[in-house]
């Protein structure tokens, strides 16, 4: 089952970015003990985020295409994409053809890229990237910070947006550290002229800090839970 979750502007003005995030979750009857985390996790181990991924984008575009899911004048809708995915060829091609057949215009979506999978598959990223955000498609790059990527592999991607990953914005009002970690984060995507996302926000000390540090948009419980995506026009 597809969910959303709002992403909003720091300071409140609508300056064109993410207006929500699309993730898949298991319905209720079949979530009963298995976590988000735990159903990726499986769909990974027998090789199934491809199809996975291919039926969120599907699924997705085409609500947006008959107007079912409906986002704000030039704002876009986050759509994650696997690295296993990223790693098959065909999927550029899938992609491009759901665009044609649904009508989206491709500036109404933007790809989340882990930091982790783009650095494991570095040329297949550089393709899938390169081509589609020619075509207008916005990037942001995910869970930035949780890995060791390679600065000189992500410089040459043209991304939009830089996702903190969520563990540095837990405590955020309390935790000197990931204060120090987030800000020079901050820094790094001014110079690469990346706006910045800050997922995870669950209180509103942390909202306030994450506003304070110069974040360009946030996401999290203190802003809205998830909820399901409406499909039906």
């Amino acid at each position: 089952q597809l969910y959303q979750q709002p992403i909003v502007p720091a300071y409140g003005d609508d300056n064109g970015g993410p207006a929500m995030e699309v993730f898949v979750r298991l319905g209720e009857e079949q979530a009963e003990g298995v976590s988000p985390a735990d159903f990726v996790r499986a769909a990974e181990r027998y090789r199934l985020m491809g199809m996975v991924d291919r039926w969120v984008v599907q699924t997705t575009l085409a609500a947006l295409g008959r107007g079912a899911l409906q986002i704000p004048p030039r704002r876009c809708v986050a759509i994650n994409v696997s690295g296993q995915t990223l790693a098959d060829p065909d999927f550029l091609e899938f992609v491009v053809e759901c665009l044609d057949s649904t009508g989206v215009a491709p500036a109404q979506v933007c790809f989340e890229l882990s930091e982790s999978s783009v650095v494991a598959n570095i040329e297949h990223a550089r393709r899938f990237v390169g081509v589609l955000h020619g075509m207008g498609c916005r990037f942001a790059l995910d869970d930035f910070g949780s890995g060791v990527g390679s600065f000189s592999n992500l410089r040459s991607l043209p991304m939009d947006y830089l996702k903190i990953d969520g563990s540095f914005m837990r405590n955020l009002a309390r935790d000197s550290v990931n204060q120090a970690m987030v800000t020079a984060m901050i820094e790094l995507a001014r110079k690469l002229n990346f706006k910045v996302i800050a997922e995870q926000i669950e209180d509103s000390a942390a909202l306030e800090v994450a506003r304070r540090m110069g974040i360009d948009y946030m996401q999290g419980y203190a802003i809205a839970r998830p909820k399901p995506l409406p499909l039906a026009a």
